[in-house]
């Protein structure tokens, strides 16, 4: 599989909203609703495939459950 520019911008921003101030204070929802936002553009912009998308909206469900536990 051939990564390209796109595709590493777009993993650095979901994972650069770890530390954005905004989303860190923001509520449970707010960041589970931002995460899928996220996916969805990137899906939507053919950065990446569903296979991606559905790992990352995965990603998105479990880290909504631990920060409700």
């Amino acid at each position: 599989m051939t990564i390209h520019s796109e595709q590493i911008n777009a993993m650095q921003a979901w994972f650069a909203l770890r530390n954005e101030p905004d989303f860190i204070s923001a509520t449970a929802e707010d960041r589970y609703e931002r995460r899928l936002a996220l996916a969805d553009d990137m899906k939507e912009a053919d950065v990446i495939d569903g296979g991606d998308w559905r790992e990352l909206t995965e990603e998105a469900l479990l880290a909504y459950a631990d920060e409700l536990a």
